[in-house]
């Protein structure tokens, strides 16, 4: 196992995972047992350079969430979940947060506020995905925000119309590497080599688009608190991209 690779990977993913409450020392050990195999807690112990009680308080973490299970008997061993089956647990983690969030902050807030001011949370049907993404593009905004991580997302109509707003508005768009996008001078663009989703976000709203199940879901808020969230992110992940054409 490389080592330096997997450090650097866990410093760009930790900031991420640290909102879900997922620890760097988490993320470390159950890749540690994905890439190598079947390992005790005393081996992970020295190979980590962990103590032994606080190994064990991470790996019962781990298993309560199910990333890992037990095998064997004296001395117990450990193994990695598959990475497909980690990625289904996240995102239901991700789910049962932001579920969390709207029931314990957002609709308490609301409740405080005019009601012509209160907040939408719409769940947009795979179905009408592509007429949604049309009307967010066609919202008068100052700028665009756009983020497509999914190349059946970047049709030739959907093309058009984002290029159509650069003649009155900003429009920046990070693709993912691998997506090809047209050259086009008068759209500000960078690549991510991976990204979280797809979404768009104007001066007035925000659109979510992830994958489950191998279908695009995908939500859409009017709620300045989550447009707002949605353009630092954007921002970060576009200080982390690199202009079409540059060397990493």
């Amino acid at each position: 196992m490389d080592e330096e690779l997997l450090d650097d990977l866990l410093a760009r993913v930790s900031k991420f995972a640290s909102v879900l409450g997922i620890s760097r020392s988490e993320l470390k050990i159950y890749s540690t047992l994905l890439l190598e195999g079947q390992s005790s807690a005393r081996d992970l112990s020295k190979k980590l350079n962990i103590s032994y009680t606080k190994i064990y308080s991470i790996l019962n973490r781990l298993e309560d969430r199910g990333w890992i299970r037990k095998v064997g008997r004296r001395p117990v061993s450990y193994e990695a979940i598959s990475l497909r089956d980690l990625w289904s647990n996240v995102k239901k983690m991700l789910e049962i947060r932001v579920s969390q969030l709207e029931k314990e902050f957002i609709e308490p807030l609301s409740s405080m506020i005019d009601s012509a001011s209160a907040y939408t949370v719409t769940v947009v049907p795979p179905s009408s995905l592509k007429r949604t993404l049309i009307d967010v593009l066609n919202e008068p905004s100052k700028k665009y925000l756009i983020a497509i991580s999914f190349p059946e997302l970047l049709d030739e109509e959907i093309y058009q119309l984002i290029h159509s707003r650069t003649f009155t508005s900003e429009v920046k768009v990070i693709v993912q590497k691998g997506i090809k996008v047209p050259e086009n001078p008068s759209i500000e663009l960078k690549v991510l080599d991976n990204m979280f989703g797809s979404g768009i976000v104007t001066s007035s709203s925000v659109l979510l688009v992830i994958k489950s199940h191998e279908s695009l879901s995908s939500i859409i808020s009017s709620h300045r608190y989550l447009v707002d969230i949605a353009q630092v992110y954007f921002n970060h992940l576009w200080q982390q991209a690199l202009s079409i054409g540059t060397n990493p």
